[in-house]
């Protein structure tokens, strides 16, 4: 990638390199993680240039209301030189509810309260920082504000190492092209493409898939497993619940097998024969079984976690064991990672974006620190336990709405002795460590806050209602009946609910969804109205 690679050797280091001492004690990167390194080639920023992009700090950001990657630098300088940061940007997502591009008072007030709990918790020995991680969706351009921010109100707020723990950034293990299958040949033998055997505790298999019919009931899409059977993961075609015909749609078993213990997740008619969708399997580090069809999550339910260990039975289209077991139809378009991903990454969304901006970011700091990126929360967590200078003093997450399995225990057991852990919109909770206790710090961000609730009921008007909750129109605020309410689109409105439903998907594929679709709507309905 021209100015980053992976670090596999110390040997890979150029010999000017005064930031040799920061690789593992073993000189290998940990599982999941790459280390960034600035381009030799490129002629280091001068101190001018420094010095009117410094200034940027201080202009107040623009309003918008793009949606996609945002870029809030200039390409070009006042002076007519080329910005050195204009590629960072940040995920701009119009749905989020800090969408900052929209709300540049949320940006400051984030940045504000980010310094001011840094100046109180982490300038006085023995704590320090060190380490800053940022868990998010891409924030380069927020992340470099706030180191440079850090950096001018405290000389100790100077870190040695940035961590970005970001999906994007994670590269699929395995991405070949698949092909048919008849049900006549062996599958395809992942072992060839050299691919390693460790996998685990985190997992996504993604696939283009094609059913041929009832003739590939049985089949196994792919299988994974360890020599002895005992660890292992498959996709199996199976038969609608219920007898059908040839026709009707079929179901699919996810399952996890740890050291002999199955766990199985049924997806009921989630496939139509001879329609190919693209679909995703994914493991958490936490055990939670996900399954995707075109963007949309259809099926989810706790399981086994993966136990890190070799597999060397690595098959798609049949299984290790039962050579009856094979595939007939299409897997096309493969990935495998060895982290939990979302759909964003099997369509590598942003991904060129983030190799620039992070090609940028490390020529900027490349004589003041190391950046290091992982794919997952889990493998940063796993460096952290294979070398403690991969601790966090600061760990930052921000907007970021999706849920992370396990969050708060994984956050707790990365903090250094003295680590402050800020969770700044989005689930989650912030975290600070006094020495062997880990303590729940309560934070107050007003203008984040306020934001967060104008998105949650965007017609309501905010303040206490005599009699407990009430429903508003969408236009004045106006109380109705919850009959009323409810057709009028509450807790959403009727187009969000309408957008939700996949047009790609045939009806007969999303059934399963709209049941969980209803459910969902009928418990955000007053317990009063159902029983009416």
């Amino acid at each position: 990638f021209g100015s980053s690679f992976e670090m596999s050797s110390p040997n890979m280091l150029p010999a000017h390199s005064a930031l040799v001492h920061d690789a593992p004690h073993d000189d290998t990167p940990p599982p999941g993680s790459r280390r960034w390194l600035p381009d030799p080639h490129a002629r280091p920023v001068d101190v001018a240039a420094r010095r009117e992009v410094r200034a940027l700090l201080d202009q107040k950001a623009v309003c918008n209301d793009f949606s996609g990657w945002q870029m809030p630098f200039p390409f070009e300088l006042p002076s007519g030189a080329p910005c050195p940061i204009s590629a960072l940007g940040e995920c701009g997502d119009e749905n989020c509810p800090t969408y900052r591009p929209r709300r540049p008072e949320v940006r400051e007030a984030i940045e504000d309260l980010v310094v001011e709990q840094s100046c109180s918790c982490l300038t006085q020995a023995p704590a320090k920082l060190d380490t800053y991680v940022s868990i998010g969706c891409g924030l380069l351009a927020q992340d470099w504000i706030i180191l440079e921010k850090l950096q001018r109100a405290a000389a100790e707020l100077r870190p040695e190492r940035v961590i970005f723990v970001e999906l994007r950034v994670g590269c699929p293990i395995v991405a070949c092209e698949g092909r048919a299958f008849d049900g006549e040949g062996p599958g395809l033998d992942l072992r060839q493409l050299g691919i390693p055997a460790l996998l685990g505790p985190e997992f996504s298999f993604a696939a283009v898939l094609a059913f041929s019919g009832p003739s590939c009931w049985g089949g196994r899409v792919f299988e994974l497993s360890d020599e002895a059977g005992l660890d292992c993961i498959y996709v199996e075609a199976a038969p609608p619940e219920e007898e059908a015909d040839d026709e009707a749609p079929g179901m699919l078993l996810f399952s996890v097998q740890r050291a002999g213990r199955p766990c199985v997740l049924e997806v009921p008619g989630c496939w139509l024969p001879r329609e190919a969708h693209t679909y995703l399997f994914t493991v958490s580090a936490t055990g939670m079984l996900r399954v995707y069809i075109d963007h949309q999550l259809v099926a989810e339910a706790k399981g086994n976690s993966l136990r890190p260990v070799e597999r060397n039975c690595m098959y798609i289209g049949q299984s290790a064991e039962d050579v009856e077991s094979r595939f007939v139809g299409s897997i096309r378009k493969i990935k495998i990672w060895n982290h939990c991903v979302d759909f964003d990454s099997v369509e590598s969304l942003f991904s060129a974006e983030m190799e620039q901006a992070l090609a940028q970011f490390v020529q900027w700091y490349a004589e003041d620190l190391t950046v290091w990126t992982f794919g997952s929360l889990a493998s940063y967590a796993a460096a952290v336990a294979q070398d403690e200078r991969f601790a966090a003093d600061l760990l930052l997450r921000v907007d970021v709405h999706q849920p992370i399995d396990g969050y708060d225990a994984f956050v707790r057991s990365v903090l250094r002795p003295h680590g402050l852990a800020l969770t700044l919109g989005g689930p989650g909770r912030s975290w600070c460590r006094r020495g062997g206790r880990v303590e729940q710090l309560h934070l107050c961000c007003e203008i984040l806050e306020a934001a967060e609730a104008q998105h949650r009921s965007p017609w309501a008007k905010q303040g206490p209602v005599k009699g407990g909750r009430s429903y508003c129109s969408l236009a004045g605020g106006s109380t109705l009946q919850p009959l009323a309410a409810y057709l009028a689109g509450w807790p959403r409105s009727r187009c969000r609910r309408k957008r939700l439903l996949p047009d790609a998907l045939p009806e007969a594929l999303h059934g399963q969804l709209l049941h969980r679709q209803r459910r969902l709507i009928e418990m955000s309905v007053p317990r009063t109205w159902r029983r009416r």
